[in-house]
């Protein structure tokens, strides 16, 4: 079963063709039985595979002097020191 993100929030359900309607699950996905069915949702470009992601998202801040990554910009956690910049 694929788990796709529709294309908006608000979206309930999706009619695909004639008789079939994917419905929005709990979990804010749509879960898609039919792999066929799946691979025209995604291939519309309006849906996407749940779980995927299309960039790297780095959080926090690099200490300059020993290299740990932290998460509060005052101070480094490992060697207490200050030399912070933006991961």
């Amino acid at each position: 079963m694929s788990r796709l993100l529709g294309p908006e929030d608000g979206a309930k359900e999706v009619g695909i063709g004639d008789s079939v309607v994917a419905v929005k699950d709990r979990d804010g996905t749509f879960h898609v039985d039919n792999p066929a069915v799946a691979y025209m949702m995604r291939k519309s470009g309006d849906f996407t595979v749940a779980g995927t992601t299309f960039r790297k998202v780095r959080q926090g801040f690099t200490c300059q002097d020993c290299g740990f990554v932290a998460l509060i910009s005052d101070h480094c956690g490992r060697c207490d020191g200050s030399n912070l910049v933006q991961a």
